[in-house]
C-alpha cells in the first residue's frame, strides 16, 4: 500500500511516542526525556531514552534508534504500512485507500484466527459443548476466568471449523496458513478436535494461535498451533497480554502449562505467564523485560525441574535478569499445588524464592562430596563458567564469596579461578608511535563531533567556513551527519529528528544523528561560538586535512570568494593571505 508522504508525516506528528512505547515498557521521566530498560538488548541499568519533543528513541547501550513508526516495526514485527495504519487508526488520521496488488497475508491470518475463536466460543456455549463445559467446571475454571481467557471448545468433528470459515468467506489458503486446519490428500480438515481450546494472543491482544487439551483421552494430550507468520512459540507467552500491567509492581511468574496459568490467575496471581510446555527462551525473558527485571520461575522439585532451572539460569545470566527459583514441594505442578495447599502457601513459596544462581550453587553442593579434593574440584569446575559470565562486578563478587564459603577455601582462590584466560583481553597498543596515532584519531573525532553537535544545537552558527570544515572530516559517518544537518539548516527547515534520520541512507549515520539530538547535555556548552571556533581550528589544522583545507582556500580565492577564504584562514590561525 502506497501511503502519501504527507500522511506519514501527519501520523508521526500526531502519535505520542512516549504514550505508545509506555504500553510496552515502563518509562520514567528524566529531565526532558523518558528512560526505561531497552526492549532490544539485555541490560539492568536503563539506557533506552525516549524524547517526546523530538519524537525519537535512542538506546545508549545497543544504539537502537528510530521513531514511533519504526518502534512498532521492530517491536511487533510489523511492515511499514501496517505500523503507519495502526497509528493512524489510533490517532484519528485518515489515510485514503490506494489500490494494491493483493491483501496483506498477515491480515488474512488474523482474520482467520479471530473467526476461529468465534467458532470455538460458540461451540462451547452450544448444545454440543456440555462435555467440555463439565470438564472446565471440574478443573475449576468455569465462570469469570474462562471468560477472561476466552476458553472455547473444538468438537470432535472433521470439518466443523473448516466449513465455518468457508461460510465466513475465508479462503482455505488463509486457514491453512493460520494453522487451524490441515490439508491431506482427501482435502482440508480441522486441526483441533475433541479439545478444550485456549486462544493465544500477542502483546497487543491479537489472536496468533491456539492450544488444545484433549477431553476424550485421545493423544496427544496437548496440541498447539504450528508456527506461522504471526506465531512463534519460543517468542510467545500465554497470558502475557492479561498479565503485563501487573508485572511492573509484582514481577513476572513463569509456569509451563495452560491450566497452571489459569490456576494462578484464579487465585490472584495475575502477573503469571506460561511458556506453553516449551523450555524458557531468551525471547521469553526479553518479552517481559520491558515491564520488569524480576522473574519467578516455578519448577518441580524433581530432577527434571532441577535441570530446567539450570537451563533457565544460563539464559538469565546472558539477559542480566533477576531470576528466582520457586520450588513447589508436595505438588507436581502449580495447579495441583494450589488445589492442595491454597494461595497462601503459594505466596509463601514465592516470598522464599532464592536467586536462581544461589539455588544452583546450593543444589550442586548437595549432590557432591565437598569433603574431598575431587568433589571440590568438580564443584569449582562447574560454577566457574557461570560466574565468569556475570557482567556486574558486585554480583559476581557476591557469588565468588558464596562459593568460597561452600568450599571452605580462601576467596582469593575463587578469584584466581575466575581470571580471564590469556588472549581474550584487548591487546594494548604497541609502541609510542601507535599510541600517539590512537590518541590523535580519538582527538580528531572528538573535534569533529563537537562541530556537528554545536551546529545541531545552534543552527545560527553555521557558516561557509563550518561547511568547508565538515566536508574535510576524516570520520565518514560524522561527515554524512554534518552534511545532512547543514543541508537542512541551509534549506531553512527545522531540525526535526525523524526527518533528519530519514535522510540518512545508512544505520550508523541514523544512530549518530539520534544520539546527537536526544542527549540533554546542552548545559555544558557555556560558550558555543567559542567551542565551535576551537574545534574548527583543531579540525582544519590537522595533518592531511590542513593541506586539503589550504588547497580549498586557494580555490576559493581564485573564484573570488575572498571573504570565505579569509574567514577560514582566520579560524585556522594562519592569518590573511600574504601579498605577492
Amino acid at each position: 500500500m502506497n501511503i502519501p508522504k504527507e500522511k506519514i508525516e501527519e501520523v508521526r506528528e500526531r502519535a505520542n511516542i512516549v504514550q505508545v512505547i509506555s504500553e510496552y515498557l515502563p518509562l520514567t521521566k528524566r529531565g526532558q526525556n523518558h528512560l526505561g530498560l531497552c526492549p532490544f538488548h539485555s541490560e539492568k541499568t536503563p539506557s533506552f531514552t525516549v524524547s517526546e519533543t523530538k519524537g525519537i528513541y535512542y538506546c545508549f547501550g545497543c544504539n537502537a534508534t528510530g521513531n514511533v513508526i519504526t518502534f512498532l516495526m521492530k517491536r511487533d514485527g510489523m511492515s511499514f504500512p501496517d505500523a503507519v495504519k495502526t497509528l493512524a487508526r489510533r490517532y484519528g488520521v485518515s489515510i485514503p485507500e490506494v489500490q494494491r496488488s493483493g491483501p496483506d497475508p498477515r491480515d488474512l491470518l488474523f482474520q482467520a484466527l479471530r473467526a476461529s475463536m468465534e467458532y470455538f466460543l460458540r461451540e462451547l456455549k452450544g448444545p454440543g459443548g456440555g462435555e467440555a463445559r463439565e470438564y472446565i467446571r471440574r478443573r475449576g475454571f468455569d465462570g469469570e476466568i474462562a471468560q477472561r481467557f476466552n476458553l472455547g471448545y473444538a468438537p470432535d468433528v472433521w470439518e466443523g471449523l473448516t466449513g465455518f470459515l468457508r461460510k465466513k468467506g475465508i479462503a482455505d489458503e488463509a486457514s491453512l496458513s493460520s494453522g487451524v486446519v490441515i490439508k491431506k490428500e482427501k482435502g482440508v480438515y480441522d486441526r483441533f478436535r475433541g479439545r478444550v481450546v485456549f486462544p493465544i494472543t500477542d502483546v497487543r491482544g491479537r489472536i496468533v494461535g491456539f492450544g488444545g487439551r484433549s477431553i476424550n483421552g485421545k493423544d496427544p494430550k496437548y496440541l498447539n498451533s504450528p508456527e506461522s507468520q504471526v506465531f512463534k512459540k519460543g517468542e510467545t507467552l500465554y497470558g502475557f497480554y492479561q498479565a503485563k500491567q501487573q508485572m511492573a509492581s509484582a514481577g513476572a511468574i513463569f509456569v509451563e502449562g495452560y491450566f497452571d496459568l489459569l490456576a494462578l490467575h484464579k487465585h490472584g496471581f495475575t502477573n503469571a505467564v506460561a511458556t506453553m510446555g516449551t523450555a524458557l527462551t531468551k525471547e521469553h525473558l526479553r518479552l517481559v523485560k520491558g515491564h520488569t527485571n524480576l522473574v519467578y520461575a516455578l519448577f518441580d522439585s524433581d530432577a527434571a525441574g532441577r535441570n530446567a532451572s539450570i537451563r533457565a539460569l544460563d539464559i538469565a545470566i546472558d539477559e542480566e535478569m533477576d531470576l528466582r527459583a520457586v520450588i513447589l514441594k508436595g505438588g507436581k505442578d502449580p495447579d495441583e499445588f494450589l488445589v492442595k495447599f491454597g494461595a497462601e502457601a503459594m505466596r509463601e513459596a514465592i516470598a522464599k524464592a532464592e536467586p536462581l544462581m544461589e539455588f544452583f550453587l546450593k543444589d550442586l553442593g548437595a549432590r557432591l562430596d565437598l569433603k574431598t579434593p575431587a568433589g571440590k574440584r568438580k564443584y569449582l569446575d562447574s560454577v566457574v563458567p557461570m560466574l565468569t559470565r556475570i557482567r556486574n562486578v558486585a554480583e559476581r563478587g557476591h557469588y565468588a564469596a558464596f562459593v568460597a564459603t561452600v568450599l571452605n577455601i580462601p576467596q582469593e582462590s575463587v578469584y584466581e579461578a575466575l581470571k580471564i584466560p590469556r588472549g581474550t583481553a584487548e591487546k594494548p597498543v604497541k609502541g609510542a608511535m601507535e599510541a600517539r596515532e590512537a590518541v590523535d584519531m580519538k582527538g580528531a573525532r572528538l573535534s569533529e563531533l563537537t562541530v556537528v553537535k554545536v551546529v545541531a544545537r545552534h543552527p545560527e552558527l553555521l557558516s561557509d567556513a563550518v561547511s568547508v570544515a565538515m566536508e574535510s572530516f576524516s570520520d565518514p559517518v560524522l561527515k554524512k551527519a554534518g552534511a545532512i544537518i547543514a543541508g537542512s539548516i541551509l534549506r531553512s527547515k527545522p531540525l526535526d529528528a525523524s526527518s533528519l534520520m530519514d535522510e540518512a541512507d545508512d544505520e550508523p549515520t541514523r544512530i549518530l544523528i539520534a544520539g546527537l539530538l536526544i542527549k540533554d547535555d546542552d548545559g555544558f556548552i557555556e560558550d558555543p561560538a567559542r567551542m565551535l571556533e576551537d574545534s574548527l581550528k583543531r579540525v582544519m589544522n590537522r595533518g592531511n586535512i590542513k593541506e586539503t583545507t589550504m588547497r580549498m582556500i586557494e580555490r576559493l580565492e581564485e573564484m573570488g570568494r575572498t571573504e570565505v577564504a579569509s574567514d577560514i584562514r582566520k579560524r585556522m590561525g594562519t592569518g590573511a593571505k600574504r601579498q605577492p
